[in-house]
């Protein structure tokens, strides 16, 4: 997905993209240009670090350190453009804010293929593992997804042709032919608790590689999508609370040694044990991961933090503790348009005459969705100006019933 692409650039950016350029060839970057962008990627690791504990420069393991440099766009699978791997957070403040319908189109676009005929498609050919931990998958809505993504190539090639659309356009078994066999490439689990995610992720590999039991033996892995990352959260922080009340009087070493043979929950375990699993299957299968986060109590950064009005936007404090705070490259927002709520003074006469139009803003199914700035004012400097350089790290899109469509973010 460009729009995708243009935002972990700017986070992440290609080594080849920001080298100095010499007669044309690029050139390795310089001492300078590495102290620099290590100093970059420490002052985005202190600023997400959590209030009141310690930074460890020794105990975070950079991206360098983790991904392969192998690793390409959401939207170049073919090599031409190298990066780390991605990890994105697509978070909200309330449900039903588009989360799970960004995730379906990231995955529709990850398993159709390139081409249909003539028509350029854009999809990557490649397969998506699916977790569904919120037990609320919709295959039939990922088929409309990607039905509506095959349906608007369409039409935009024939625009961009200046060719008249043939009526019924492309033959419906045909279409519906090469949606089945693309979803065949969707593999979805539904871990019930954090430990059976655990457990999922942790066999993850040994699933993919045992080509008797999917239809994806041919394709890469393009992503992991996780919906959603928080749906366990305050179960395991009460059986965090209740495991640390039963350690009350006990000998440290005695919990120590518990812990190590996991024995005991401890929710801080357990979280850098997943992190540090997907992590490995990213090093293993060069792959996205994204997941979805419901943020509960999220508040705005608070005025006088940026310097331009634009960047005047929400934020959320991270989802998850650590180490889930440093893990993403890029933090998403999506917020779906609503609607102010009648006043209590309104007359019922003027409530009815409003009520279509309030109506339509509702049927619209408008998305927006913006970089998360939270810790902002500890960016680098380059990143904040990327940001604004860039829509303001903005972009839309609307949920139809004919699928999720996207928008222009510079128009």
């Amino acid at each position: 997905m460009p729009l995708l692409d243009t935002l972990l650039e700017v986070f992440a950016p290609n080594p080849t993209a920001v080298s100095a350029v010499n007669d044309g060839q690029p050139q390795p970057p310089s001492e300078s240009a590495e102290k620099q962008t290590l100093e970059d990627e420490e002052m985005l690791l202190r600023s997400e670090f959590p209030a009141g504990q310690a930074y460890r420069p020794d105990e975070i393991h950079t991206a360098q350190d983790t991904y392969p440099s192998t690793n390409v766009l959401f939207s170049e699978s073919d090599g031409s453009k190298k990066r780390q791997a991605p990890i994105v957070e697509i978070s909200s403040s309330l449900s039903a804010s588009g989360k799970s319908q960004l995730l379906y189109y990231l995955t529709a676009l990850a398993i159709l293929p390139r081409k249909c005929g003539d028509i350029s498609v854009g999809g990557q050919e490649a397969a998506v593992v699916f977790i569904d931990t919120d037990d609320r998958f919709d295959a039939e809505r990922l088929r409309t997804v990607a039905r509506g993504i095959v349906q608007q190539q369409r039409g935009l090639s024939e625009s961009r042709l200046g060719v008249q659309a043939q009526p019924g356009g492309m033959p419906d078994h045909h279409l519906e032919s090469l949606l089945v066999s693309s979803l065949q490439h969707v593999h979805v689990f539904r871990p019930q608790s954090s430990s059976a995610l655990l457990a999922t992720v942790h066999t993850l590999d040994s699933y993919l590689f045992d080509l008797s039991r999917h239809h994806s033996a041919l394709r890469p892995l393009q992503m992991i999508a996780i919906d959603s990352a928080t749906a366990f959260f305050w179960q395991d922080r009460l059986r965090d609370e209740v495991a640390r009340t039963e350690e009350i009087g006990r000998p440290q070493v005695e919990i120590d040694s518990e812990r190590e043979q996991k024995k005991r929950f401890h929710l801080s375990d357990l979280y850098t044990e997943l992190v540090r699993e997907l992590k490995g299957l990213q090093s293993q299968f060069q792959c996205a991961v994204v997941y979805t986060a419901t943020v509960s109590g999220g508040r705005a950064s608070g005025p006088g933090q940026y310097d331009q009005p634009q960047a005047r936007v929400p934020s959320l404090r991270p989802a998850l503790p650590a180490p889930w705070g440093t893990f993403p490259t890029l933090r998403l927002i999506v917020h779906r348009s609503s609607v102010r709520p009648f006043p209590p003074s309104m007359a019922a006469h003027t409530a009815v005459k409003e009520a279509p139009s309030r109506q339509s803003v509702v049927q619209q199914g408008k998305i927006s969705a913006w970089v998360n700035p939270w810790g902002r004012d500890e960016w680098p400097r380059r990143i904040v100006e990327a940001i604004e350089a860039n829509n303001g790290g903005s972009f839309s899109f609307y949920m139809r019933d004919c699928g999720v469509e996207m928008t222009d973010p510079y128009h």
